[in-house]
């Protein structure tokens, strides 16, 4: 800052017709730019702030003080004297020289600027950092609006699957995912990015959806990290079962149980195996051992025509059902059918 302006370092460049500068501005200075988009629909180009949103973004910011990442800014600069001054003669690289009563006025990351002026009121120590913001001139609100509907509509969001395979910090996922790589009838056979196994595809489940049942079959919920006395039930309860489902392809084939006909082979068929799990395990403890489940499951018809799916797992039309309700009343005529195969053994 020099004679009552701002000083940042920036590029400058052109999108269509538009002039634009991509600035890296310090968190502390963020909050004497910024105009929060208020009032009504019609006369802001964002969305209401979100408290909660904005404060889940302030909490990984101020957790991961060494390691976070937050994607460029957008909004349009109102400066009336804001000058471009290039490292030398026509260069795209300089600094951007603002007014202190410049306002920035965001139609992108609306969320992720609040959350940074959160954080930086609970560590001062952050106002140093730095985030980027693109900076558009001469945008009128209708301009803005516009431009908020663009990247909105070309935006698209990413599968949870993908989003836990490549998150490394959810220690509750990682040590479940470690698990998983145990069981040797998914090896190659789990799909890591989409949310839904298309019908044309050889994969048997998504990621999100093998974890979920993991859970279940823990009894943990979604922000619970597994007992490590426990997590090793995860691989050993699948990998048990496998040939009893028919997962394994060789015992697809002797069988003629695959993934057309048969419930196991759906994401409803695996909640349901899991809660098999957790209420035999509730109810018996270690009273029977996990190969004596899985002989008992193996005496079960997976196939979808089976009336005991009817109601629970599948509809009157045939079609899968994906209802908690339907798992649950699934799974324990299931462990009625095995209790009473142990029982009799």
């Amino acid at each position: 800052m020099s004679n009552m302006r701002f000083f940042f370092p920036a590029a400058a460049g052109t999108q269509g017709s538009r002039p634009f500068y991509t600035a890296c501005v310090p968190f502390g200075m963020l909050s004497r730019l910024m105009a929060i988009d208020t009032g009504n629909v019609m006369d802001r180009s964002q969305r209401q702030v979100d408290t909660k949103r904005a404060n889940a973004i302030s909490k990984y910011i101020c957790e991961n003080e060494e390691s976070f990442v937050l994607p460029a800014l957008t909004g349009v600069i109102e400066d009336e004297t804001l000058e471009f001054i290039p490292a030398s003669k026509g260069a795209s690289v300089g600094e951007l020289n603002l007014s202190m009563d410049a306002t920035i006025k965001l139609f992108d990351g609306q969320h992720r600027a609040t959350g940074i002026l959160e954080a930086i009121s609970q560590r001062r120590t952050l106002k140093s950092q730095q985030v980027t913001i693109q900076l558009f001139v001469n945008m009128s609100l209708a301009d803005r609006q516009q431009a908020f509907s663009d990247i909105n509509s070309n935006a698209k969001a990413v599968s949870a699957s993908l989003n836990m395979t490549y998150n490394k910090r959810d220690n509750a996922v990682n040590a479940i995912k470690e698990e998983i790589a145990k069981v040797s009838c998914w090896e190659g056979q789990i799909d890591y990015e989409k949310n839904v196994v298309g019908k044309n595809t050889d994969k048997l489940f998504t990621y999100r959806h093998v974890v979920q049942a993991s859970r279940l079959l823990l009894g943990i919920g979604p922000k619970q990290t597994p007992d490590p006395m426990l997590v090793t039930d995860i691989s050993k309860w699948w990998n048990s079962i496998a040939e009893a489902v028919a997962w394994q392809w060789q015992v697809r084939v002797v069988k003629d149980v695959g993934p057309e006909n048969s419930v196991a082979f759906t994401a409803a068929g695996l909640m349901t195996l899991a809660r098999v799990y957790r209420q035999l395990t509730d109810k018996y403890g270690c009273k029977y051992s996990v190969g004596k489940y899985a002989i008992a499951l193996g005496n079960i018809d997976w196939r979808k025509s089976n009336e005991m799916w009817l109601g629970n797992l599948v509809d009157e039309k045939g079609n899968m059902r994906s209802g908690t309700a339907g798992q649950i009343e699934a799974a324990e005529q299931i462990v009625e059918a095995v209790s009473a195969f142990c029982e009799m053994m």
